[in-house]
């Protein structure tokens, strides 16, 4: 009976813990630079109600990950184009693991009070990220319809170099 009651305890915790633990699912993997990728964010890891190490709640109506391996060096800026009208894109960007405890070191959004302008960036990491894999999550923190969209972002910087064909002569 101990031994249930644990593992009913342990189950319980699980499942009230669950979005504070939220880990993600990628959109694309980007390894080349410079990098574009066309996505949008509705309906995308609806489990991941805030980012940034739990201080940005998201508005429930999709996130997109986009995870980004850098090369040694690393001089990236990131930059993202929504093309969707009341979509006001945040551009937050990690090098820990996948989640919302994660802590961002670029975390910039486009206010409502700036209408017109979809464009969030350019934005440079600080500290530069070491060589290795980070992730990038563009979502909506406000309220307003539809609170998500197509975007495009856009990476530039220093990332691994994939060999695309090799010969001897």
């Amino acid at each position: 009976m101990k031994t249930s009651t644990h593992a009913l305890a342990l189950f319980a915790g699980c499942l009230l813990a669950g979005s504070a633990f939220a880990q993600c699912v990628n959109d694309t993997t980007l390894t080349t630079s410079p990098s574009n990728f066309n996505g949008n964010t509705c309906g995308k890891n609806l489990a991941l109600l805030s980012i940034c190490g739990g201080s940005d709640g998201t508005n429930g109506a999709g996130t997109s990950v986009v995870q980004l391996n850098v090369g040694n060096a690393a001089n990236i800026t990131l930059t993202v184009v929504s093309s969707t009208s009341g979509f006001n894109p945040e551009l937050a960007y990690t090098t820990g693991a996948c989640s919302s405890l994660s802590a961002c070191t670029i975390d910039d959004t486009k206010p409502i009070a700036e209408p017109g302008s979809l464009t969030v960036g350019p934005d440079a990491p600080s500290p530069q990220p070491a060589a290795g894999p980070s992730f990038i999550f563009i979502s909506d923190l406000n309220a307003e319809s539809p609170g998500c969209g197509a975007y495009n972002i856009a990476v530039a910087g220093n990332l691994p170099v994939k060999l695309q064909e090799f010969s001897v002569n």
